[in-house]
């Protein structure tokens, strides 16, 4: 920089920002802007070495700034699931938390694997007909192309590399290795690897050592295709009982994910299913007694919500101590159906529910919110779906993914709420088939049945479905709106129209992962299930118990809210989109985004 300050360029543009601006933005309209040539910068890597950047020059990194909020909305949705670096709200975390969780539905090795000089050998041309693929606007695929183009200041380049490399050092480079990398991850997908990668990093669960080599074997291959090469240093298979290390954290057979633990000890949920057992208090401490037998004891400073099954007695003291301290009590039969609710008085601005009344008889805004809604069920549907197939060879999993795809980008031509409840309905039923295929026969699941559940599956989903219904009546009454009027499902006596709304992003990301994790893990068998006539199928006793378990697990499961950039549990989370749904009502320029699984 001149003068040797690096804050001289900064300075020099704030001084005269709005012509400098308006001069860049005329430049761009005219097509006569031309990026400057990129700084090279040198930093040592810990392990050994230099990082080179490229660093551009400060009208070349607003271009670039303005390009990354056109090209992400557009790139970012078409990337696998297990690619977590350099998106929005996910981070090293989450790709951990990943792979932890395939761990726990039974990869017991992990091949491990990173890839040689990434950035400095993607092929630029690669990258621009890949754009070309998900962009069509070659006015930003030009200036794309430009801007990988650039030379770099105080360097040479060796013959054999042009036309190859990112700049590191460029906002757009993440976001198109990102672009590029995706179609390596689903190769290796379609040959039944799922790969966990985060950047030039990534990690294969496999069953065994020889899977694993085979699975370098195949990402080798695959790379080849895109011109790139293992770091055949780094490449190795590793077992969980031994250890396997995956950005920076060193996962073993009995390792918690950070993302698993509880993210607030005033989150928890007490589930009481003991037939005849009393919950009471005494002093500060919440307590659940069966006869003589203590069952329970927890500091009322760390409940937030107490759910009885059945024939469960509740002392006086209890419920005056439950209002006082805000703790909602739920009550159920004892197969978790036709519940009902206790909650402290509530205080709300009104404002809320009024503009919610308004917006319900408006058809258009009706449409609007129904379609978000449905828009984030069908996205979190389809990774859903890539998730639970871990291995599927013939390729019906994905396809099916695909078109759930196909029919969240449709939606945004659904004229009513009829066709927006047309397009719900299809894509669930599909969504289920695909779920379907990949549970074993023994389960007899051929489908959602409710009234009464037909199945062992269904008998969970209906169990975990109740339970959340009530957290979103919950989240919508502390949001000041009234959970009984909705907008996708329509209001009718009795019916928590708008909890319902409010619980579709969340059921394939809360209770179905529940649901599936006690099945593939074996916690659950469908020998623990008894069916009648009348009630259908119901869960044992250590089936509930199992599964009760499972549910609490996921809702305390750290994510990052993208509204807010806060790590918080899927119950917080809950309470969030109640409050963002809140805030579209009261201003209609302000749309309701879906939180979506990524």
């Amino acid at each position: 920089m001149e003068d040797g300050r690096p804050d001289f360029e900064v300075e020099r543009f704030e001084a005269d920002a709005a012509r400098l601006i308006s001069k860049l933005a005329a430049e761009l309209r005219e097509g006569t802007w031309r990026p400057s040539p990129v700084r090279r910068v040198e930093i040592p890597k810990p392990s050994g070495g230099v990082r080179r950047l490229g660093v551009p020059v400060l009208a070349d990194r607003i271009v670039e700034r303005a390009l990354l909020a056109v090209l992400d909305p557009e790139i970012d949705p078409l990337l696998l699931p297990w690619s977590f670096a350099y998106r929005r709200g996910l981070g090293p975390r989450d790709a951990v938390a990943a792979l932890t969780e395939v761990r726990d539905t039974g990869a017991t090795w992990v091949a491990r694997a990173d890839i040689k000089d990434c950035f400095e050998r993607i092929p630029q041309w690669e990258v621009l007909r890949r754009l070309r693929e998900v962009v069509d606007d070659q006015r930003v695929i030009h200036l794309v192309g430009m801007l990988l183009d650039r030379r770099v200041r105080g360097g040479r380049t060796n013959p054999d590399d042009r036309g190859r490399g990112l700049h590191q050092g460029s906002v757009l480079s993440p976001l198109l290795s990102n672009l590029y990398l995706d179609v390596f991850d689903r190769a290796m997908l379609e040959e039944g690897w799922r790969v966990i990668r985060y950047g030039d990093d990534f990690a294969i669960p496999v069953t065994s050592r020889s899977e694993g080599e085979q699975a370098l074997r195949a990402a080798s291959t695959r790379l080849e295709d895109l011109r790139l090469e293992l770091n055949t240093g780094k490449c190795h298979v590793a077992s969980f009982e031994d250890g396997v290390r995956f950005l920076g954290e060193t996962l073993t057979a009995s390792t918690l994910a950070a993302s698993e633990m509880l993210s607030h000890p005033t989150e928890t949920v007490v589930y009481v299913d003991r037939q005849g057992s009393l919950v009471r208090v005494r002093g500060d401490r919440l307590i659940v007694v069966d006869g003589d037998e203590s069952l329970l004891r927890l500091n009322l400073r760390r409940v937030r919500q107490v759910v009885c099954f059945g024939r469960v007695g509740l002392t006086t003291t209890f419920l005056h101590r439950a209002a006082q301290r805000g703790i909602e009590v739920v009550l159920l039969t004892e197969q978790g159906t036709l519940g009902s609710r206790l909650t402290p008085p509530t205080t709300s601005d009104p404002t809320v529910r009024r503009a919610q009344y308004r917006a319900a008889d408006d058809a258009t805004r009706t449409r609007r919110l129904a379609a978000a809604f449905v828009d984030g069920k069908i996205d979190n549907m389809r990774v859903s779906l890539l998730r639970a197939a871990r291995r599927r060879e013939d390729g019906d999993a994905s396809a099916a993914a695909e078109r759930l795809r196909e029919a969240g980008q449709r939606l945004s031509d659904a004229a009513d709420l009829d066709a927006v409840l047309g397009w719900e309905g299809s894509s669930t039923r599909e969504y289920m088939q695909g779920l379907r295929r990949l549970l074993d026969p023994e389960w007899d699941f051929h489908g959602r049945r409710r009234r009464p559940p037909t199945d062992p599956v269904n008998a969970m989903l209906s169990y975990g479905y109740t339970l959340l219904c009530h957290e979103a009546i919950a989240a919508a009454e502390a949001a000041g709106l009234d959970p009984m009027v909705g907008f996708l499902h329509r209001h009718r006596w009795g019916r928590p129209a708008l909890a319902l709304d409010l619980m579709e992003e969340f059921r394939p990301m809360t209770v179905d992962v529940a649901v599936w994790r006690c099945i593939s893990t074996r916690q659950v068998r469908p020998d623990q299930f008894t069916t009648e006539p009348d009630t259908g199928c119901r869960m044992g006793d250590d089936a509930k118990h199992t599964f009760l378990a499972a549910y609490e697990k996921r809702m305390l499961t750290l994510i990052s809210h993208h509204g807010t950039g806060r790590r918080v549990s899927y119950r917080v989370a809950l309470s969030l989109q109640a409050k963002a749904l809140a805030k579209s009502l009261l201003d209609p320029d302000e749309p309701y985004r879906a939180l979506r699984w990524k």
